[in-house]
């Protein structure tokens, strides 16, 4: 993964002019700097040979640690889809309560369709990568915010509008 010139600034001893001619030495990242070979790091100008072992230290902490972080993120993603999920479940289960009667036709249908497409999508979310993770915590936001924010005196189509909503932002994320 390509880090930015502030990513590789980072490491002990090395600056911007250092930074581009890692960079034009193919090593754009930390973990291509770690697992270089050393002939080859000696190659690039300004580098001193004594700091190579250093650098390639740091350079291969830094590259695990980013992993980490991204992990954690994607953990907290699914933590939160999770608890999306079950927020959706018990709207769902609190409206079949309430409206148990009117749900028997064609509105029955719909919601339950509804609440199936919700399921579904949110089962397809893109949680990894840079813009998939993001998009994806913005959807889970919206779709909490709006199943959250419903009102349990909320009629039977207020619901159904309330979903409906919540299902097109959730396909808009996995797009």
């Amino acid at each position: 993964m390509e880090q930015t010139a502030a990513d590789l600034q980072q490491l002990k001893g090395v600056g911007s002019i250092l930074v581009e001619r890692l960079k034009e030495a193919g090593l754009d990242g930390f973990s291509k700097i770690a697992e270089a070979d050393e002939q080859q790091l000696r190659k690039i100008k300004g580098l001193n040979a004594r700091n190579i072992p250093s650098l390639q230290a740091q350079a291969k902490e830094l590259a695990q640690g980013a992993g980490a972080d991204r992990q954690a993120a994607i953990d907290a993603l699914l933590e939160r889809l999770g608890e999306v999920k079950l927020q959706v479940q018990a709207l769902a289960q609190a409206t079949r309560d309430r409206f148990g009667a009117e749900l028997t036709g064609k509105h029955g249908k719909k919601l339950t369709c509804d609440l199936v497409s919700i399921e579904d999508t949110l089962d397809r979310l893109n949680l990894s990568g840079k813009k998939g993770g993001k998009r994806a915590g913005k959807a889970l936001d919206k779709v909490q915010k709006r199943v959250g924010g419903l009102a349990e005196d909320a009629s039977l189509k207020k619901v159904r509008k309330t979903l409906k909503r919540a299902r097109k932002t959730v396909r808009k994320a996995v797009k």
